[in-house]
Protein backbone atom coordinates (compact mmCIF):
# COMPACT_ATOMS: atom_id res chain seq x y z
CA UNK A 1 0.00 0.00 0.00
CA UNK A 2 1.34 3.39 -0.92
CA UNK A 3 2.11 5.58 2.12
CA UNK A 4 0.86 8.72 0.40
CA UNK A 5 -2.61 7.61 -0.66
CA UNK A 6 -5.51 9.74 0.45
CA UNK A 7 -8.93 8.31 1.17
CA UNK A 8 -12.01 10.46 1.82
CA UNK A 9 -15.54 9.55 2.80
CA UNK A 10 -18.42 11.95 3.37
CA UNK A 11 -21.96 11.37 4.54
CA UNK A 12 -24.90 13.75 5.08
CA UNK A 13 -26.61 13.85 8.46
CA UNK A 14 -30.04 12.24 8.13
CA UNK A 15 -32.94 14.40 9.21
CA UNK A 16 -34.27 12.50 12.21
CA UNK A 17 -34.56 12.94 15.95
CA UNK A 18 -33.09 16.18 17.24
CA UNK A 19 -32.36 17.36 13.69
CA UNK A 20 -36.09 17.44 12.92
CA UNK A 21 -36.66 19.49 16.07
CA UNK A 22 -33.83 21.87 15.18
CA UNK A 23 -35.20 22.46 11.68
CA UNK A 24 -38.74 22.91 12.96
CA UNK A 25 -37.48 25.36 15.59
CA UNK A 26 -35.65 27.44 13.00
CA UNK A 27 -38.69 27.53 10.72
CA UNK A 28 -40.80 28.65 13.67
CA UNK A 29 -38.29 31.43 14.41
CA UNK A 30 -38.30 32.58 10.77
CA UNK A 31 -42.10 32.78 10.68
CA UNK A 32 -42.22 34.49 14.10
CA UNK A 33 -39.66 37.07 12.95
CA UNK A 34 -41.65 37.91 9.80
CA UNK A 35 -44.95 38.09 11.67
CA UNK A 36 -43.39 40.17 14.45
CA UNK A 37 -42.12 42.74 11.97
CA UNK A 38 -45.50 42.85 10.23
CA UNK A 39 -47.31 43.45 13.52
CA UNK A 40 -44.75 46.11 14.46
CA UNK A 41 -45.27 47.78 11.07
CA UNK A 42 -49.04 47.90 11.52
CA UNK A 43 -48.71 49.24 15.08
CA UNK A 44 -46.24 52.00 14.19
CA UNK A 45 -47.84 52.70 10.78
CA UNK A 46 -44.66 52.05 8.75
CA UNK A 47 -45.79 48.90 7.00
CA UNK A 48 -44.55 49.88 3.52
CA UNK A 49 -40.84 50.19 4.45
CA UNK A 50 -41.06 47.00 6.51
CA UNK A 51 -42.53 45.10 3.56
CA UNK A 52 -39.28 45.80 1.74
CA UNK A 53 -37.12 45.09 4.79
CA UNK A 54 -38.70 41.75 5.83
CA UNK A 55 -37.65 39.60 2.83
CA UNK A 56 -34.10 40.93 2.77
CA UNK A 57 -33.44 40.50 6.49
CA UNK A 58 -35.21 37.13 6.54
CA UNK A 59 -33.02 35.89 3.68
CA UNK A 60 -29.90 37.01 5.57
CA UNK A 61 -31.05 35.23 8.74
CA UNK A 62 -31.85 32.01 6.84
CA UNK A 63 -28.52 32.18 4.98
CA UNK A 64 -26.58 32.49 8.23
CA UNK A 65 -28.48 29.98 10.39
CA UNK A 66 -29.80 27.17 8.14
CA UNK A 67 -26.34 25.76 7.48
CA UNK A 68 -26.15 24.52 11.07
CA UNK A 69 -29.00 22.06 10.48
CA UNK A 70 -27.60 20.88 7.12
CA UNK A 71 -24.46 19.10 8.29
CA UNK A 72 -22.19 16.78 6.33
CA UNK A 73 -19.51 14.67 8.02
CA UNK A 74 -16.25 13.91 6.28
CA UNK A 75 -13.25 11.90 7.31
CA UNK A 76 -10.09 11.54 5.30
CA UNK A 77 -7.04 9.40 5.84
CA UNK A 78 -3.71 10.62 4.52
CA UNK A 79 -0.46 8.83 5.34
CA UNK A 80 -1.95 7.22 8.43
CA UNK A 81 -3.50 10.41 9.79
CA UNK A 82 -7.28 10.56 10.11
CA UNK A 83 -8.89 14.00 9.86
CA UNK A 84 -12.55 14.46 10.77
CA UNK A 85 -14.42 17.58 9.67
CA UNK A 86 -17.97 18.88 9.79
CA UNK A 87 -19.19 20.75 6.73
CA UNK A 88 -22.03 23.15 7.44
CA UNK A 89 -24.43 23.87 4.59
CA UNK A 90 -21.85 22.86 1.95
CA UNK A 91 -20.09 26.16 2.66
CA UNK A 92 -18.00 26.16 5.80
CA UNK A 93 -15.73 23.36 7.00
CA UNK A 94 -14.62 22.95 10.61
CA UNK A 95 -11.95 20.43 11.47
CA UNK A 96 -12.94 18.57 14.61
CA UNK A 97 -10.27 15.95 15.07
CA UNK A 98 -6.89 14.77 13.80
CA UNK A 99 -5.46 11.45 15.03
CA UNK A 100 -2.75 9.08 13.90
CA UNK A 101 -4.11 5.61 13.24
CA UNK A 102 -1.00 4.07 14.80
CA UNK A 103 -2.04 5.63 18.13
CA UNK A 104 -5.49 4.00 18.14
CA UNK A 105 -6.14 1.60 20.97
CA UNK A 106 -8.98 -0.24 19.19
CA UNK A 107 -10.75 0.04 15.83
CA UNK A 108 -13.82 -2.22 15.88
CA UNK A 109 -17.49 -2.52 14.90
CA UNK A 110 -20.01 -1.03 17.27
CA UNK A 111 -22.80 -3.55 16.66
CA UNK A 112 -20.77 -6.57 17.79
CA UNK A 113 -21.55 -7.32 21.46
CA UNK A 114 -17.99 -7.99 22.63
CA UNK A 115 -16.50 -4.93 20.96
CA UNK A 116 -19.33 -2.57 21.86
CA UNK A 117 -18.76 -3.56 25.50
CA UNK A 118 -15.12 -2.51 25.10
CA UNK A 119 -16.30 0.88 23.85
CA UNK A 120 -18.52 1.44 26.88
CA UNK A 121 -15.87 0.13 29.29
CA UNK A 122 -13.38 2.63 27.84
CA UNK A 123 -15.42 5.50 29.39
CA UNK A 124 -14.35 8.22 26.95
CA UNK A 125 -14.29 11.83 28.08
CA UNK A 126 -14.87 13.09 24.52
CA UNK A 127 -16.97 11.69 21.72
CA UNK A 128 -16.78 12.49 18.03
CA UNK A 129 -19.43 11.21 15.64
CA UNK A 130 -19.29 10.99 11.85
CA UNK A 131 -22.35 8.82 11.42
CA UNK A 132 -25.41 9.85 9.47
CA UNK A 133 -27.86 7.93 11.64
CA UNK A 134 -27.84 5.50 14.53
CA UNK A 135 -29.35 2.95 12.15
CA UNK A 136 -26.56 3.35 9.58
CA UNK A 137 -24.82 0.15 8.47
CA UNK A 138 -21.21 -0.58 9.38
CA UNK A 139 -20.72 1.78 12.31
CA UNK A 140 -17.20 1.42 13.69
CA UNK A 141 -15.39 3.22 16.46
CA UNK A 142 -11.82 4.22 17.19
CA UNK A 143 -10.66 4.37 20.79
CA UNK A 144 -7.71 6.69 21.33
CA UNK A 145 -6.02 8.92 23.84
CA UNK A 146 -5.30 12.59 23.26
CA UNK A 147 -3.02 15.03 25.00
CA UNK A 148 -4.94 17.60 27.07
CA UNK A 149 -3.00 20.84 26.80
CA UNK A 150 -4.42 22.41 29.97
CA UNK A 151 -3.91 19.40 32.26
CA UNK A 152 -0.85 17.97 30.50
CA UNK A 153 -2.18 14.45 30.76
CA UNK A 154 -3.69 11.86 28.46
CA UNK A 155 -7.49 11.80 28.14
CA UNK A 156 -9.69 9.13 26.57
CA UNK A 157 -11.85 9.70 23.50
CA UNK A 158 -13.91 7.77 20.96
CA UNK A 159 -14.61 8.46 17.29
CA UNK A 160 -17.66 6.85 15.65
CA UNK A 161 -17.64 6.55 11.86
CA UNK A 162 -19.29 4.72 9.00
CA UNK A 163 -16.65 2.34 7.76
CA UNK A 164 -16.10 1.26 4.19
CA UNK A 165 -14.01 -1.70 3.10
CA UNK A 166 -11.29 0.65 1.85
CA UNK A 167 -11.17 2.63 5.10
CA UNK A 168 -10.83 -0.59 7.08
CA UNK A 169 -8.02 -1.80 4.80
CA UNK A 170 -6.15 1.43 5.48
CA UNK A 171 -6.76 1.15 9.24
CA UNK A 172 -5.53 -2.43 9.12
CA UNK A 173 -2.40 -1.34 7.23
CA UNK A 174 -1.45 1.35 9.76
CA UNK A 175 -2.54 -0.45 12.94
CA UNK A 176 -3.08 -4.19 12.41
CA UNK A 177 -3.05 -5.12 16.10
CA UNK A 178 -5.90 -2.75 17.02
CA UNK A 179 -8.13 -3.25 13.95
CA UNK A 180 -10.96 -5.75 13.97
CA UNK A 181 -12.29 -6.57 10.51
CA UNK A 182 -15.82 -7.78 9.94
CA UNK A 183 -17.42 -7.92 6.51
CA UNK A 184 -18.88 -4.49 5.61
CA UNK A 185 -21.81 -3.81 3.32
CA UNK A 186 -20.02 -0.92 1.54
Amino acid sequence: MNEFNTYEFAVDQKIEGRWILARAGLIFLYVSYALGLLILGFAVKIIVPLLALIPITLWIIVFVTWRYVAVEYEYSITSGELTFSKIYGNRSRRRQLVIRLRDAVRIAPLDNGEYSKQATDWRPEREYSAISSLSAPDIYYILFEFEDKSRKEKRRAIFYFEATARALQICRFYNPSATVLIKTSR
